[in-house]
């Protein structure tokens, strides 16, 4: 060895050395909470007795070098009870994690000996910045997305772990419970998926779209990955702004830590300054002033140059309003881009679901979102955005190499474990039973591959004029065909035996433009201002409506051919061609000609032939697709808006009337800041034409004892009519908002809501005329009279309602009070109406 040699191995020796004595141990390990096993970012890792320690990364991970040990570590962060484990002082290399325990958490208390609060100052310069630092001032971005989602079964019972479905996969569970950690409370995946795909955002107009590029996805009792590919996308459900004033989900809005009222709302402590991924920032913890708000607790980081959210942790325990909930947790660390602005680059949503009964389980909902090549301020033309959310023709393939290297970290040992563990349990014969039992409980039909049997709500029903009605239709899903669709069903009652049916065919012309033409042909029993276009969507209502005394039944034979196009983002239009006919099963007749009064022949039933057009407007509605169908996840802000011009041909097609009709209907939900949330419907209608009864308005009431939104509650079926009308409805939920101050009421978690309907309508003479003095009083066991009155065009109609949501997190109890028309008929002056109303 010559002396260059041996001075390079000195120097080799001597650096190994000093690295040696500079970082002797190396311990590494992963943070999670005990009750879900979700990362804890941000927790505090170190040597008991010593100041050496680091923070765990958004992942939950730590990793920290040291020349000396101690024989214990800690790890502690605000919510979770503090954790010690001792170490081996002798080894080189350690893993040690983590499962912490959540915790009641209470700020510090705080005393300040001169002016406010320093952590005001710098939410009042994080508000001041908003502009800035929001997203939402870039007029457009997109970037890559990969989203991880989990569907588990947690706390789990006794009582359940005995029973034969847990048995069955028993040895599959066991396996599972050891990544939970000695700890940790172990979890059953159900569902595990993951996907790649592309997000785009363009400001002016409000668009958004989500390609879906690839899935992986499995879960117990999955059949087609289709529809859950754009829910696990992931950025157009779980795509968090803080900076809003109100953070949205699950139907409800939670107050946000940094929005314009974070000082009504929250009492904030300031802690130290870290350092976050380079960037110094604040440590702010928050806490709601009342636990029973829709508000979060956590902690937040705010860049101390900037003042812009770099990191928020937010939770919601089950001390807030909720239902069925144990805990919601939002992580979220955002990143600068090259406009200023900060954009999501990882997120984190979890959703603990509490047991239903004692002897259930509760249920773990886990997604996590990266993203990663942000591309700002370049926006795609407007019709790119017209399909809100698209999957790629071969996303469901499986392709094992494409996600060897399309991951943007690799499986966590947990994950691949859970995937091993659902292929396992997913093809038992009474995980399928009970998957199916699920299904048909949820869709309300049952699946055989292309062809689904339903829905089974309308199956059966008992009424005088039929007997027991049995009904069974079906319809035909993307798998059948991904254009053609067709659906049907027939009916009979077991008194009258009289063959109803229905038959449609439907075909898709573009998902993106939504373009779909069809034609309908059926034959069934209806009942007077009880139709299925007057009451709208409410499946349950019309179905319930088909029980009991059914009066005012009447035949109807309709054939229908429809075109329907969405020309642009939320701009709709429908034409329809229709004849229908009026064969009533209860005394009615009408004046053929009016002007000769008492001489006038009389007719008993009609024919109408007519055309609809109609114009839908809803800016910034979002849908997904579920095979041929799309399902929307509602608007935001923008009233939903419906115009909609009739038009009847007399002679055409067996006509018996020429007539138009006009009718214009809005509806909108809105936040009332901390108030809650109020909606409204107002609609319009008018009609210049001379008509029997049931051809003009006939508004809708409610004899039932259940509550109907779009219906008057203290109104009779049929009781009043109009050819002309305005209408508005309004309810207001509270959330919560002044039992939470009510001590003893409080713990039930009762929210107030209150309601108020308003009707103004009339009728002119020519169209009273028709009807007068030919519909004698006949009363009998199937038959009843019915008058169809008008209201007074200077008194209108008007009922208020109160009431209690929330009881046993399902039911809903509201009075109603009828203000006017005490003398028409036999009005009922107050009713008590119920309703099961299932939210969070």
């Amino acid at each position: 060895m010559n002396w260059k040699s041996r001075v390079f191995l000195a120097l080799l020796i001597l650096l190994v050395g000093v690295h040696w004595a500079q970082a002797q141990y190396v311990i590494k390990g992963r943070v999670t909470d005990a009750s879900n096993g979700d990362p804890v970012p941000f927790a505090s890792v170190g040597l008991v007795g010593l100041n050496l320690g680091t923070t765990t990364n958004f992942q939950g991970e730590y990793t920290f070098h040291s020349k000396v040990l101690t024989d214990s570590l800690f790890v502690s962060f605000v919510g979770y009870k503090k954790r010690v484990k001792f170490i081996d002082k002798k080894k080189a290399f350690q893993e040690v994690d983590f499962q912490m325990d959540p915790a009641q958490r209470a700020l510090q208390e705080i005393i300040v000996y001169s002016g406010e609060n320093p952590a005001f100052k710098i939410l009042r310069q994080v508000v001041k910045q908003r502009d800035v630092n929001d997203r939402n001032k870039l007029s457009a971005y997109e970037y890559d997305s990969y989203t991880k989602m989990e569907l588990d079964v947690d706390n789990i019972s006794e009582k359940l772990r005995n029973s034969k479905i847990m048995r069955e996969i028993e040895s599959s569970i066991k396996k599972f419970e050891k990544e939970a950690g000695e700890d940790g409370k172990p979890v059953i995946p159900t569902y595990i998926s993951e996907s790649i795909s592309k997000f785009y955002y363009r400001e002016s107009p409000k668009r958004k779209k989500e390609k879906i590029i690839k899935t992986n996805i499995k879960g117990v009792g999955v059949q087609d990955g289709g529809f859950i590919s754009q829910l696990v996308g992931g950025n157009l459900i779980a795509n968090y702004n803080f900076y809003q004033n109100y953070v949205p989900f699950f139907g409800k809005d939670f107050a946000s830590p940094i929005g314009d009222n974070w000082k009504g709302n929250y009492k904030f402590f300031l802690g130290d300054t870290v350092n976050v991924d380079g960037h110094v920032c604040y440590q702010l913890d928050f806490d709601p002033k009342n636990t029973q708000d829709l508000v979060f607790t956590g902690q937040m980081w705010i860049d101390t140059t900037s003042f812009a959210l770099v990191q928020i942790d937010a939770a919601i325990d089950k001390q807030a309003n909720l239902n069925f909930i144990d805990k919601i947790k939002i992580s979220q660390e955002l990143e600068q881009v090259t406009d200023g602005a900060w954009l999501p680059s990882r997120t984190r949503f979890l959703i603990d679901i509490e047991e239903l009964t004692k002897g259930s389980a509760g249920m773990l909902l886990k997604m996590y979102i990266s993203n990663k090549g942000f591309v700002v301020n370049r926006p795609k033309p407007l019709e790119f955005y017209d399909l809100t959310s698209e999957v790629a023709e071969d996303a469901k393939e499986p392709d094992p190499e494409f996600w060897k290297y399309a991951r943007y970290e690799p499986l966590s040992r947990q994950d691949l474990t859970a995937f091993a563990l659902i292929d396992s349990v997913k093809n038992l014969p009474i995980v399928r039973t009970y998957v199916e039992i699920a299904e048909i409980a949820l869709s309300g039909y049952k699946k055989f591959n292309d062809i689904e049997v339903g829905p089974y709500l309308s199956s059966i029903a008992v009424n005088r004029l039929e007997g027991a009605r049995f009904r069974l239709g079906f319809r035909t899903n993307s798998n059948f065909d991904k254009h053609w669709i067709l659906r049907g069903n027939v009916g009979f009652g077991t008194r009258d035996l009289v063959p109803k049916y229905s038959i449609e065919v439907n075909y898709l012309f573009s998902k993106a433009k939504w373009t779909i033409a069809g034609l309908r042909h059926s034959y069934d029993i209806e009942r007077v201002g009880l139709t299925p276009e007057l009451i709208g969507d409410n499946r349950l209502f019309y179905a319930f409506t088909r029980w009991g005394a059914f009066s005012g039944a009447f035949f109807r034979r309709e054939s229908e051919a429809f075109f329907s196009t969405e020309v642009t983002k939320g701009l709709s239009f429908t034409a329809q061609m229709n004849t229908r006919s009026f064969d009533p099963l209860f005394r009615f007749q009408y004046r053929l000609n009016p002007e000769l009064g008492n001489a006038s022949p009389v007719q008993d039933y009609y024919q109408e032939s007519f055309v609809t057009l109609e114009a839908r407007f809803a800016k910034g509605e979002t849908f997904i697709m579920n095979g041929n169908e799309r399902i929307t996840l509602a608007t935001k802000r923008i009233p939903v808006v419906t115009f909609r011009y009739q038009r009847g041909f007399k002679g055409f097609l067996g006509g018996d009337f020429n007539y138009e009709r006009f009718t214009l209907k809005a509806y909108q939900t809105f936040r009332l800041g901390t108030f809650g949330r109020s909606d409204y419907t107002l609609s319009l209608g008018y009609t210049p034409s001379n008509l029997p009864a049931p051809l003009l308005f006939p508004h809708l009431g409610n004899e039932t004892l259940f509550f109907v939104r779009s219906a008057f509650s203290t109104m009779n079926y049929f009781e009043f009519v109009s050819d002309q009308f305005v209408s508005l409805q309004y309810n207001h939920n509270f959330e919560g908002l002044l039992f939470n101050r009510i001590p003893l009421i409080k713990k039930l978690k009762w929210r107030f809501i209150a309601s108020g309907n308003l009707l103004w309508g009339s009728q002119r003479k020519e169209n009273k005329d028709i009807m007068k003095d030919v519909n004698n009083p006949l009363k009998s066991k199937f038959l009843d009279m019915y008058s169809f009155d008008s209201l007074n065009p200077n008194v209108p109609y008007a009922e208020v309602g109160y009431g209690i949501d929330n009881i046993f997190k399902l039911f809903r109890i509201q009075a109603f009070h009828r203000l006017s028309y005490m003398d028409h008929g036999s009005p009922k002056a107050f009713r008590l109406m119920a309703s099961v109303n299932f939210s969070f």
